[in-house]
């Protein structure tokens, strides 16, 4: 091979590299957007009986939410109750269509005179892909 025809492949190779490079640099800075936020806790409780706890952590690109991730937990503190479990659980456009409303609705059933005999606790909250997030309504029905 000539040294003309070698540092032509050289030269070819390395433009080769070289544009791949950007292609590389824009891929590593999108996946470098995406944010991750976690709401803070809302508990609910029932004083001696039961506490629930509910938070969200959801990741945004851009102006889009692309994930949520839903965690509560619950402790029953009287053995006359005891966890049901979820019972409902929703995700919809907030109102001005800029984020996301998440609501969930979970059950205590209580035996006795402990208190109600199906207990719902229940929160909604808005999340934004600025990281702001807002509880909406939360309460214990009935």
């Amino acid at each position: 091979m000539t040294i003309v025809r070698r540092l032509g492949v050289l030269t070819a190779a390395a433009a080769g590299l070289l544009a791949a490079i950007p292609l590389a640099t824009a891929a590593a800075a999108d996946a470098a957007e995406k944010t991750c936020w976690t709401t803070e806790r809302v508990v609910l409780k029932n004083e001696g009986v039961w506490t629930y706890s509910y938070w969200v952590t959801w990741c945004a690109e851009g102006k889009d939410i692309v994930s949520i991730e839903r965690t509560q937990t619950n402790r029953v503190l009287n053995r006359a109750c005891n966890w049901v479990g979820i019972r409902e659980a929703s995700e919809k456009p907030t109102e001005d269509g800029t984020g996301r409303e998440v609501f969930t609705l979970g059950e205590f059933l209580c035996r006795g005179d402990v208190g109600a005999k199906g207990v719902n606790p229940w929160v909604i909250l808005n999340l934004y892909p600025d990281g702001t997030s807002k509880v909406i309504a939360e309460g214990i029905h009935p």
